[in-house]
């Protein structure tokens, strides 16, 4: 056994005698115990044993919780919560979850929210839970947004509407980018970015098979940003250079028109996988729409 890892394993014993102690007149040693839990885990960090470092530091947690002292059990958890992401996600969301209630409490939603981003990028990135992220990104932008950090709302929203997209939500996606081009219509250094989220926005109502909503919806995007309709994101929604455009071809069930477009705008702007999986969904939904009739 390595000497950090002794080390550790002894700390922790100790830790443990006084967390269960209770002296004549009732008196307890949390305190000293949750000092000797943060000591044990430390030594666990370095010893790389994860799992045990996270109980460590959630056990001083629950120590300092136990003394009152919530303001230093938050980051405490947070530790606990970085140590189990290494190894245990689940662990790592739940300890989370403990340092966003006391944050939550003491009013401190900034603080809170980017606990709830990094939430929503454990269901995202290790657990795969697509559905638990985007609802754990809709709550970091809620925070985000009452404390009028804007662009880290919107950068949540995104997510939010992306996923979405991804789970059929498609009414939802839409709601979403559009909220997020509205925010940034009179931001100079982010206005750039309108045509994207309408892009966006737009390839939902396809993938909906909504292309009156589209028509409608482009009609209020330049309304938004006049200078939208001489983009290629513009362009491509309407594909006026070849009969049938684009809404035209989904109608009409033309795979072929219709890949075509895609393909030409490839060629110009790079597609990125979000928007390939989205027009990848609209030409299954084209082929199959004749035997659905």
């Amino acid at each position: 056994m390595a000497q950090a890892e002794r080390e550790a394993r002894e700390l922790l014993a100790k830790a443990d005698k006084r967390a269960s102690h209770t002296g004549w007149f009732g008196g307890n040693k949390y305190d000293e115990a949750a000092e000797l839990y943060g000591r044990a885990a430390n030594q666990f960090k370095l010893a790389k044993l994860w799992k045990e470092a996270g109980d460590a530091f959630f056990r001083q947690a629950d120590m300092q919780m136990r003394l009152q002292e919530r303001d230093e059990a938050a980051p405490t958890f947070v530790a606990a919560s970085k140590c189990y992401k290494k190894c245990n996600p689940e662990d790592a969301v739940s300890a989370l979850k403990m340092a966003i209630e006391i944050l939550t409490e003491r009013g401190r939603f900034h603080a809170a929210a980017a606990h709830q981003k990094e939430i929503a990028q454990i269901y995202e990135a290790d657990l795969i839970n697509v559905e638990g992220a985007m609802q754990a990104y809709q709550l970091a932008a809620d925070w985000y947004g009452g404390e009028e950090a804007t662009a880290q709302a919107n950068a949540c929203l995104l997510k939010v509407a992306e996923f979405a997209a991804q789970l059929e939500q498609y009414e939802r996606a839409i709601e979403k980018f559009e909220q997020v081009a509205q925010a940034n219509v009179d931001n100079q250094l982010t206005k750039w970015s309108l045509k994207d989220y309408f892009l966006k926005a737009g390839l939902c109502h396809l993938c909906a098979g909504d292309t009156v909503g589209l028509r409608r919806a482009l009609e209020c995007y330049q309304d938004m940003d006049p200078t939208f309709s001489g983009t290629r994101e513009f362009k491509f929604l309407q594909a006026r250079w070849r009969a049938p455009n684009l809404a035209e071809a989904v109608d009409a069930g033309d795979v072929e028109h219709f890949t075509s477009h895609v393909v030409d705008y490839d060629h110009l702007t790079k597609l990125d996988p979000w928007k390939t999986s989205i027009l990848l969904r609209v030409k299954k939904a084209i082929n199959e729409e004749p035997a659905l009739m």
